[in-house]
């Protein structure tokens, strides 16, 4: 998994993090947005309405002006003050070095990721983690906790674990930078490995950590037994907007030494210092770039545009996200990773829509892979959205896959007029209220919600592998 021979300019990124032109953060945001506006309007870069898939044209010039932005404003390293300034040719040399594919999982169920056009007849990678191993995110623990505590009175293996792990966490809260952040997240490994073992699918890719600080990370990664570089990978993303810091290049070069791979997700806020989708296209273009520049041969990227509510399934985020995609797809024929979160809440029927709208979006603008490890997306309040979700972008990703942008954007337009005539995030219900908490076996409500879209979609018209 490793590659000797391209490390990328990871010494070079530290080198410049110490000796690049000194700016106050202020200033470096305040040339980031002047440079964004300026090479919008130099290479002509606008979105017509009516696509969300973006043609060529668009797309190269969004790599041009991505090129042009790491040469002019560069990535600002805060911990320093100091600017890493990137030439075009270096940025260049570095993704023609790196991965055009990747394998994640081990033995029998190692699976390869390859890089795709948009227009590919291959649909992605879609991954995901069987339903119980139950990732917690953003301090929604407290769900993970009930989970377990449901098989605390089982006599079976899954019992002896859940009372070793209650123990463990009584009293122990979940604290970001603290022993209680490894604590929780050794807990949340060892149930992962024990599901997955009991489905007989050991070597199963267990997605990314579900902690960020360095000394949480690592513990996981040199504890016998719990992740590795065949079912993890680490995750090194740049601060909006194209900023890093010492624990990012801390991590990149720990990676490195143990041959696990990075992922970088690149997600522009529309509305900040990216006025507009073109701006942050450019933006999120850039960020990949850059990241791939010191990640080396390690790289796993991802993108995803957001507004400031943190919304990515209207129509301009899927088209800024798609944009990226398109120019790294056709420009340097990158792995690149969509993901399917909603606004909408669970059971409404309109976050299916928008799942539909983003794995249309992913898979006809160049995704390699999609799908998420807690086991799909996430609500408009980062709940879980388990094992359905995953069955219906599944369908629309091996429908769509290979269909001209023409087709793909007269069905894109279809779902945003569903998706846009709700003008707030409708609120759904909680995860037990659909599903059972023990066994995570959705409710006969919550299957005929989805069964019912799932024809809706077919009658408007996409594609259902």
């Amino acid at each position: 998994m490793r590659s000797e021979a391209n490390t990328g300019l990871l010494k070079d990124f530290i080198r410049r993090s110490l000796d690049g032109p000194v700016m106050r953060e202020l200033d470096f945001d305040l040339k980031l947005g002047r440079q964004l506006k300026l090479l919008t309007s130099e290479h002509s870069i606008r979105f017509s309405p009516e696509e969300i898939i973006c043609d060529d044209a668009v797309a190269d010039s969004i790599w041009q002006a991505a090129l042009q932005l790491l040469e002019r404003v560069g990535i600002y390293n805060t911990d320093t003050n100091r600017v890493v300034l990137l030439r075009a040719e270096e940025a260049e040399k570095a993704v023609a070095g790196a991965p055009k594919e990747i394998t994640v999982g081990e033995g029998n169920d190692a699976v390869t990721i390859r890089a795709r056009s948009h227009d590919s007849p291959v649909p992605p990678v879609i991954l995901a983690l069987p339903a119980r191993t139950f990732r917690y995110r953003g301090g929604r623990q407290s769900l993970f906790a009930r989970m377990m505590e449901s098989y605390v009175s089982d006599a079976g293996p899954l019992g002896e674990l859940a009372r070793r792990l209650k123990d463990e966490l009584e009293g122990i809260p979940y604290l970001a930078e603290t022993p209680g952040e490894m604590i929780w997240a050794r807990a949340v490994v060892r149930w992962q490995k024990a599901i997955v073992g009991l489905m007989g699918k050991p070597g199963l890719w267990l997605s990314g950590t579900q902690v960020t600080s360095p000394p949480a990370i690592l513990a996981l990664f040199t504890e016998e037994g719990l992740l590795n570089k065949f079912n993890s990978h680490i995750s090194v993303s740049l601060m909006p907007e194209l900023k890093l810091n010492w624990d990012r290049l801390r991590m990149a070069h720990a990676a490195q030494a143990m041959g696990v791979h990075t992922s970088c997700s690149a997600d522009p806020i529309l509305g900040a210092y990216c006025r507009t989708g073109e701006e942050a296209a450019i933006v999120a273009a850039a960020t990949l770039l850059g990241y791939i520049a010191f990640a080396g041969a390690s790289a796993i990227p991802n993108t995803n545009v957001v507004d400031r509510q943190g919304d990515r399934t209207t129509r301009v985020p899927l088209q800024a996200s798609a944009a990226a995609r398109r120019a790294l797809e056709r420009n340097a024929g990158m792995l690149i990773h969509g993901s399917p979160d909603t606004k909408s809440g669970l059971g409404t029927g309109v976050d299916l829509y928008e799942l539909a709208a983003l794995a249309v979006a992913c898979t006809c603008s160049g995704a390699a892979w999609t799908g998420r490890g807690y086991a799909c997306g996430l609500g408009p309040n980062g709940e879980y959205r388990p094992d359905l979700d995953c069955e219906l972008v599944t369908m629309v990703s091996r429908g769509t896959a290979g269909l001209s942008r023409e087709r793909a954007n007269e069905l894109l337009l279809k779902l945003l007029h569903i998706c846009e005539s709700h003008d707030a995030a409708a609120e759904g219900k909680p995860l037990d209220y659909y599903y059972d908490i023990k066994t995570l076996t959705p409710s006969r409500e919550l299957v005929a919600i989805y069964d019912r879209v799932a024809q809706e979609l077919q009658r408007l018209g996409i594609p259902m592998g």
